[in-house]
This record gives C-alpha cells, sequence and structure tokens, in this order.
C-alpha cells in the first residue's frame, strides 16, 4: 500500500499547488484592484507596494487553501476515474475509502496547521496591514500643475495658471484661492510667478509678481480689503507629503487582528461585564414589579440567561495544549509533621503551644469577591468610546427623565425624599440596563464568532476532502468544466452558509458555536452520505459527464412514462 499511498499523494500535489497559486494570484489581484486608488499617484517607495503585497497574502491564502484543495480532490479521483484506475483499484480489492485515507491525513495535517496560521499569521498580517494602509492613507499625493486648470494644492489652497514653462517653472495669469481660514479668506491674482520646492521636497514655494490681494479682515463680510504688491513670497506648507512608517506598537486592534487567545480573553472579559450587567438588570426588574400592581393576565419579562465564561476548543488551545509543551515548575513540598506533633525519637519532647483563635484564615468567598471586582474594572477600562458614550448618554438622559419625574412629584406635594423615584423614571433606568445588556451581549458574540471561525474555516480542508471524491466518480468525464464549475458551486454555497452564520452568531440569533459549525456539519454530513453510495455500488465507474447523466434521467423519466401508459391502457382493456 506505500506505492498506492505515494501514487495517490502525487496526484494530488501538482493540481493542488496550482490551484492554490491560480486561485491566490486572482483573488489577489482584485484585491489590490479595490486599493488600488490608495496607492496610485503618491509616489510610494516599490518596498512599500511589495510590504502590501506581502501582507495581502495570508488573508486570501486562508481563503483559497480549502477551495484549492477541494479542486485537486475532484481533479485527481476525476482523472483517475476517467482512465479507469478507480476500477483497477476496486478489480484488486481496494476500496474508494482506502484510496482516500492518505488525502484525508494530508488534509488534517493542512486543517492543523491552518489553525495556528489563522491564529498567528493571519491577525499580525492583518494588523500590520491595517497600519500600513493607514500610513499610505495619509500621504498626500503629488500634484501636477496644469495649464487653465484649477487645482486643488492643499483641500484649503487651489491654484490656476493660464500659462506654465515646466522647465524654468515660471507662470503667468496667476489665480490663488486661499481658504486656510474660512472667516478671512482671500483671493490673489498676479501677473506673473514662480515655483520652487523646498530643500527636503515636502513645502511649495511661490513667488508673485505685479498682482493684487482681495480678503476680509478680521472675518468681516461688509468689509473688503484690496492690496496691491510687486512682489510676494508664499510658502505651501505639506506640499508633497512623503510616506513614513509608524510604529505598530500600541496601535487599537480589532476583532480580525487577535489571535484566538486574545479573542479568548476579550470574551471572557466582556463575560464578566455581561454578568455584571445582568445581575443589575435582574434587581431594576424586580424593583419595577414591586412597584406595579399585576393584574391577572400581565405577561412577565424574561430574564437573559447566563453565558458561559469559557468556550471549549479555544479553552483547550490556549489553556491545555500549551500545557502540554511547556516545562513543568516545580513546588516546594511540605515538610511532614508527626501526627502528635512530637520530634523523632531519640530526641526529648517538645511542648507544643495550644491553638488559638487568633490564627489568619483567608476566605475564600472574599477572594473570589476580589477576583470578579478586579476583572470587572479590567473590563470596564478596556470598553471602547463608543460603547462608553453610549452608557453615558443614556445614563444621563434617564438621571434627567427622574429628576423630571421627582420635581413634579415634589411640586404636587405628593412624594417627599424618602419616596422612591417614579415610575417614568424607573421605566428610563430599565431601558438603559437593557440595552447596555445588549452592547455587552453582542460584544460577546462578536469576540465568541471570530474563535470559532478561526477553527471553522481551518476544517474546511477536511470537509471538502470528503465532498470531493464521490462527485468526482459520479461523472469520471466530466473534464476541467465540471471540476471548476462544482467547486465555485460548492465553495459558493459553503462561503454563504458561512456567512449567514456570522451574522446571525453576531445578532444572538444562534449561538455563535453552533452558527459557525453548522456549514462544517452540514457539509459533512453530504460528503458522508455520497461517499456511502460510491461504497455501495457495485460498478467500476458510474457514468461520464453531466451531459450524458441530465440525458440518461430523461431516458428513466420517458421510459417510466411509458410503463405507466401500458399499464392504464391494459387495465381498461
Amino acid at each position: 500500500m506505500r506505492i498506492t499511498t505515494r501514487y495517490i499523494v502525487r496526484e494530488h500535489a501538482g493540481p493542488l499547488a496550482f490551484a492554490l497559486t491560480a486561485l491566490t494570484s486572482l483573488l489577489l489581484l482584485q484585491y489590490v484592484a479595490r486599493q488600488l486608488d490608495k496607492l496610485v499617484g503618491k509616489g510610494l517607495p516599490w518596498s512599500v507596494i511589495g510590504e502590501f503585497l506581502l501582507l495581502s497574502l495570508p488573508f486570501t491564502i486562508a481563503m483559497t487553501l480549502p477551495m484549492a484543495v477541494l479542486v485537486s480532490t475532484l481533479h485527481a479521483f476525476g482523472r483517475l476515474s476517467a482512465e479507469h484506475e478507480i476500477t483497477a483499484f476496486k478489480a484488486s480489492g481496494v476500496r474508494v475509502r482506502t484510496l482516500m485515507a492518505p488525502v484525508l491525513l494530508i488534509a488534517a495535517g493542512l486543517s492543523v496547521l491552518m489553525v495556528g496560521f489563522n491564529d498567528q499569521v493571519l491577525p499580525r498580517a492583518n494588523h500590520r496591514l491595517a497600519v500600513l494602509l493607514g500610513d499610505i492613507v495619509s500621504v498626500r499625493p503629488t500634484v501636477g500643475l496644469r495649464e487653465q486648470v484649477l487645482t486643488a494644492v492643499t483641500p484649503t489652497f487651489y491654484l490656476k495658471a493660464a500659462w506654465i514653462d515646466p522647465e524654468s517653472n515660471r507662470m503667468r495669469g496667476v489665480e490663488i484661492y486661499d481658504l486656510q481660514n474660512s472667516a478671512e479668506r482671500r483671493s490673489i491674482y498676479a501677473d506673473s510667478g514662480t515655483f520652487t520646492m523646498s530643500a527636503d521636497s515636502v513645502d511649495l514655494q511661490l513667488v508673485l509678481y505685479e498682482g493684487e490681494q482681495l480678503e476680509f479682515p478680521e472675518g468681516d463680510a461688509r468689509r473688503l480689503q484690496r492690496t496691491f504688491f510687486r512682489e510676494q513670497v508664499l510658502r505651501v506648507e505639506n506640499f508633497a507629503q512623503t510616506f513614513s512608517a509608524s510604529s505598530r506598537d500600541g496601535k487599537f486592534k480589532s476583532e480580525r487582528e487577535q489571535g484566538i487567545c486574545e479573542l479568548q480573553e476579550g470574551y471572557e472579559q466582556r463575560a464578566v461585564e455581561y454578568e455584571n450587567r445582568r445581575q443589575r438588570y435582574i434587581a431594576q426588574l424586580q424593583m419595577q414589579a414591586a412597584s406595579v400592581e399585576r393584574a391577572p393576565g400581565d405577561t412577565f419579562l424574561v430574564v437573559p440567561r447566563p453565558r458561559p465564561a469559557h468556550r471549549g476548543l479555544a479553552a483547550i488551545y490556549c489553556d491545555k495544549i500549551p500545557s502540554l509543551f511547556m516545562p513543568k515548575t516545580a513546588e516546594a513540598a511540605e515538610p511532614p509533621q508527626d501526627p502528635v506533633g512530637q520530634p523523632p525519637v531519640g530526641q526529648p519532647a517538645v511542648a507544643q503551644p495550644a491553638v488559638t483563635q487568633g490564627a489568619v484564615v483567608q476566605d475564600s468567598a472574599v477572594q473570589d469577591s476580589i477576583l470578579q471586582d478586579t476583572a470587572l474594572i479590567n473590563a470596564q477600562r478596556r470598553d471602547s468610546v463608543v460603547r462608553d458614550s453610549i452608557d453615558r448618554a443614556a445614563m444621563a438622559n434617564a438621571a434627567a427623565a427622574e429628576s423630571a419625574a421627582n420635581a413634579a412629584a415634589l411640586n404636587a406635594g405628593a412624594i417627599n425624599d424618602s419616596t422612591p423615584p417614579s415610575l417614568p423614571a424607573q421605566s428610563a433606568m430599565f431601558a438603559v440596563t437593557k440595552e447596555s445588556l445588549d452592547i455587552a451581549l453582542r460584544d460577546m458574540n462578536g469576540y465568541s464568532v471570530e474563535v470559532q471561525k478561526k477553527f471553522a474555516i481551518s476544517m474546511a480542508c477536511f470537509v471538502f476532502v470528503l465532498f470531493g471524491p464521490p462527485i468526482a466518480l459520479r461523472f469520471p468525464r466530466g473534464g476541467v468544466g465540471v471540476t471548476i464549475g462544482v467547486s465555485l458551486v460548492v465553495f459558493g454555497a459553503y462561503y454563504v452558509c458561512l456567512m449567514a452564520g456570522e451574522v446571525l452568531g453576531e445578532k444572538g440569533t444562534l449561538d455563535p458555536v453552533i452558527a459557525m459549525w453548522a456549514a462544517n456539519v452540514i457539509f459533512t454530513i453530504a460528503g458522508l452520505l455520497m461517499l456511502l453510495q460510491v461504497e455501495k455500488s457495485t460498478d467500476a465507474s458510474r457514468g461520464g459527464g453531466i451531459r450524458e447523466w441530465w440525458s440518461n434521467r430523461r431516458n428513466m423519466r420517458a421510459l417510466k412514462r411509458s410503463a405507466r401508459a401500458a399499464a392504464v391502457s391494459g387495465a381498461r382493456a
């Protein structure tokens, strides 16, 4: 079987390399085309362009490798079936699942490698690419001055010249509109002038001759100041801002720029915050229910269920697996004590002091409370600015509503200082707490979805190996057209399921684990069922291409119609 294994692996290696290269190139070109407007016309060095292309590869490979595995599997088994090599293997007693064993092992290895790739390489590349794109966007494109064209030298400085000599940098009929100060905007008209770059090739220096300047002094639109000049020098700063790489340390990382363990840590922090807000929500719900008389048939509000602070795969990946490879630390053992507290035999006995009640005892409940409070403080400090602004605005609105309701009641003489808040104020605070609870839940779901997506996409390599051979064996003479067509349909359906699961998981409609793994489960079951049908078949070759399969199906339907018609006519006779 070693010869067979090497032969099957060699049949897959070539198509896999070709499919991975072709698909990666196509998707990379598509991504570069979308970002082309950010790169063109800014005088970027070739090293920056090369870094941009290199950092764009990991994301592209993470998407194309599962599809390349599917293409190679379809092509390899389709060729083996078309040339009747599958027939020879079956005649020798070798089953299809035996031929798939080495491919499944390689696909499982690729899935494990993709987990590490999606955890270590992909987030770091995404972060560096985001920082690089930010630096590129900040670069101001070089401006080419043209005759009779109003050119935006800077976003607030416009220049137009009737005639320009590119050799001597001389201009005639110059018009300048300076909007740097919107209140004191000015217009300059000159007969001629020259323009030169500064020594560092960043600032633009203009020398104007025989002209006039119109401006509104001190922003007064009712006064127009007109100044004539023989020579005037203007300096436009940051005319050609060059590229400068910023430091990547301390930059904000989005969820797709974090590894699995970072996402798991963020999820656990949001879980602590969610539980804290859930308890506050329950307390306010009980307070509101106690202040309102309930009539028979009234409905009750549903309390949100608690969410676990740990997820299985992420906890195993971040905690269990590293502990298997990290060196174990030795702990000092406590010296053995005599049961009665006496020294060994042969030494005089020592009187032991009585145990008093003053011994220090650490309360485990206090420790748990301190740890929870610390985790809660850290989670609150790491909240985003948007979430904090929403909470502060909502709290302010609730406090204003409460103050207004209490003031109205005080003016009416209905309450005093010891009276609890009014019902409108309670409803406002209840709505604020519910909104903050929903925000915390969405954050949790977002982190959990990203964690599960890294594992789910990695396992797609193994899933597609199960799905590919049955299709290839069903249409052995389909050729390259069937390979490409089926690959696009299967991967498109898988990608749609994955994106739909991501949306449903982030909204909380489905549990993130179920939402992100549903596509893998569905395609695995479909692949196993089709593989079982292939194993049950006794013929060596199932058929030809899709056209032949469709023709056979049409003939089968015609025969069934003829048989039914003959049965009906016989019954009438």
